[in-house]
């Protein structure tokens, strides 16, 4: 369709424009000087010629509305990008950032192409389906949920290697305590989203691969409290998350499992 071709390329557009057309020198003068970079200037008129060439070459719209569109999107860039410079520097900000900027392209080709009615429509809660809640629950439990359950599951081992040394000093690294329940949270995600695809066999991949990495060193360690220790924690993470996934493809009966 004319109309997705000039989505697919507006949003093709931003990336080039947003990740392959501004230098790392552009980035670091907008942080510095904010509104009085010049490199911030540079950067949103980038965009604006990248839109103004893909809505005249992509639309039917007239010259100046095809300037009109590109207007609103190289001062709405403008603008966000003005405000992240004042913000704090982190994976939360930077998708927010991009999530403006997608916001806003899809905003502007919906008024462009008359489906913003269409839009809004699609954006309404009223069109959530009990299949689509079903899903959002699932992820929600396999995440903190799921997280206290396998704690309070281990919580007889757990005690009983708390005072072992290798345990001990993971324990009191709290960057490591992050960064393994963050670990928990993508593995659990992944294994959700394989099994609401049908994809088993990705699940024995994910198993495989952990396996190689983790209970390789611990190997090497002659631990084997600690090894067995681990290997419980990621079956029960496994087991639990794929009982949670069965749940949900069961309620979701449209999904592609048993097909």
């Amino acid at each position: 369709m004319p109309e997705l071709t000039l989505l697919a390329i507006l949003i093709l557009g931003h990336v080039i424009g947003d990740f392959y057309l501004q230098p790392s020198g552009w980035v670091k003068q907008r942080l510095a000087k904010h509104y009085k970079s010049e490199d911030l200037y540079y950067h949103v008129a980038v965009h604006g010629v990248i839109t103004l060439c893909a809505f005249v070459l992509f639309s039917k719209q007239g010259v100046w509305a095809c300037l009109l569109y590109s207007l609103i999107v190289l001062f709405s860039h403008l603008l966000i990008d003005l405000v992240k410079s004042y913000s704090k520097q982190n994976t939360v900000t930077f998708l927010c950032d991009q999530l403006a900027h997608l916001l806003i392209i899809v905003a502007v080709w919906a008024m462009a192409t008359g489906k913003l009615t269409e839009l809004f429509s699609l954006l309404s809660v009223q069109n959530i389906s009990y299949q689509q809640a079903s899903i959002a629950i699932g992820y929600l439990l396999v995440l903190k949920p799921s997280s206290i359950v396998i704690t309070m599951l281990l919580q007889p081992w757990s005690k009983k290697l708390k005072n072992e040394a290798e345990l001990s000093a993971t324990q009191t690294d709290g960057d490591l305590q992050s960064a393994g329940k963050r670990i928990g949270y993508l593995e659990r995600i992944l294994i959700l989203t394989f099994i609401l695809l049908n994809q088993f066999s990705a699940i024995g991949f994910l198993l495989a691969a952990k396996s190689v990495f983790r209970f390789g060193d611990l190997s090497r360690d002659k631990d084997k409290k600690m090894t067995e220790y681990v290997m419980l924690g990621t079956l029960t993470s496994f087991t639990i998350t794929i009982v949670v996934g069965l749940m949900v493809t069961g309620i979701a009966s449209q999904l592609p499992m048993g097909k």
